[in-house]
């Protein structure tokens, strides 16, 4: 009878340490992402040959992502995680410049829809019509899924892929992983 007095005591007190930890990361709601990585140049996997459609109708290719770092977020309008980590994308693409290019991958929507979620959060950067999606996922050899969404990749210089975030990503973060791989190719 003691003995389960005793563990009983030791899960209440397991469990109140838990939900203090969880509320003083901001109470379990994703503030943080679920998992970021960052790869160092011999373990970075290299972007494949793709040629996509964009939103907008334009061509893109694999070439466009080569010679400066870039961000690449696989997102939909659907996604409420998308929605609340569109602001921060749009902060940190706006506030880098021309200094690192941004993509979205646009998945499991429809284009009315899409472009309806680029309008409502101004996203300034192109992203691949969902018709293309699947092409443009593949050549990131598993770093981006669509089963994932969103993920985000930084890809360095030469277009092999620096740091990966699965979950959202808030700006600092994003921030920090696009300013390492932009320290790392200087």
């Amino acid at each position: 009878m003691v003995l389960l007095a005793v563990l009983g005591v030791l899960v209440s007190a397991v469990a109140l340490a838990l939900a203090l930890r969880q509320a003083e990361d901001g109470g379990g709601r994703g503030q943080s992402t679920d998992l970021v990585q960052q790869f160092l140049p011999e373990e970075r996997r290299v972007l494949g040959d793709f040629s996509v459609e964009l939103l907008d109708g334009r061509r893109f290719d694999q070439s466009d992502l080569i010679g400066t770092v870039s961000v690449v977020n696989v997102w939909g309008s659907w996604c409420g995680p998308c929605r609340t980590e569109a602001p921060d994308l749009v902060r940190v693409a706006r506030r880098l410049g021309d200094r690192v290019n941004f993509l979205g991958i646009n998945v499991r929507d429809n284009p009315a829809s899409a472009q309806a979620f680029e309008r409502a959060f101004e996203i300034p950067y192109p992203s691949v019509h969902p018709d293309d999606a699947g092409t443009a996922i593949l050549a990131f050899d598993g770093a981006l899924t669509a089963a994932a969404v969103p993920s985000t990749v930084v890809l360095d210089e030469q277009g092999r892929v620096a740091a990966r975030v699965v979950g959202p990503v808030d700006a600092a973060t994003l921030r920090g992983l696009v300013l390492d791989a932009l320290g790392a190719s200087r």
